[in-house]
């Protein structure tokens, strides 16, 4: 009898982890990361805030980037980001959010991480920079270790995109059209 009570919990747990999955057209999990967290300029010095999906934005598009912080993380998404950079974006026309899950860095690396996180910051004022010390983002969202998703949010919150791992030129085309798709929707509004 204690073994089945024992099974049947976990299928209960398995079934409630699953409900939180990332999928399209659904919502992000919320995820509150209240130590660390999003990365704030004062004028030339970076502080921590806490941080919760429950700070983006509804009424314009938001681009999540969720990164291992791992050097591989930055060489997946570079593509992506210089294709950004030359699109030349009007500001404020989306939100760009990076977490990055600083519990997944190399050991004896953190100091170098959060070190290129502000320096990121000062380069990038606009961009919302979300150091997670606790992998709470990638645990909510049920994403893979030492990997990277990039998600693309509608106005509304919904889930448009969700690529996990490496991005090849086809992902990095679909991202770049449903994100103008979404920036021209909200413009002709």
């Amino acid at each position: 009898m204690l073994r089945l009570k024992k099974y049947l919990l976990g299928l209960a747990l398995l079934g409630s982890i699953n409900s939180y999955a990332l999928e399209l057209g659904g919502t992000l999990a919320d995820v509150s990361i209240p130590s660390k967290g999003e990365l704030v300029l004062n004028k030339s010095k970076v502080d921590y805030k806490s941080w919760s999906t429950a700070s983006i934005q509804r009424g314009s598009p938001a681009l999540i980037f969720h990164l291992a912080a791992r050097m591989s993380s930055d060489s997946i998404i570079a593509p992506l980001r210089t294709r950004l950079e030359e699109r030349d974006f009007t500001p404020g026309s989306f939100q760009s959010i990076s977490v990055i899950n600083i519990e997944d860095a190399m050991w004896g690396t953190s100091g170098m991480v959060s070190s290129e996180m502000e320096k990121n910051k000062r380069a990038h004022p606009e961009a919302v920079l979300v150091a997670d010390d606790a992998s709470r983002g990638r645990k909510a969202w049920q994403l893979k270790e030492s990997s990277v998703a990039v998600i693309l949010l509608d106005a509304n919150g919904k889930i448009r995109y969700l690529k996990e791992g490496k991005l090849g030129r086809k992902d990095i085309d679909t991202i770049m059209a449903l994100l103008n798709t979404e920036i021209s929707r909200i413009a002709s509004k």
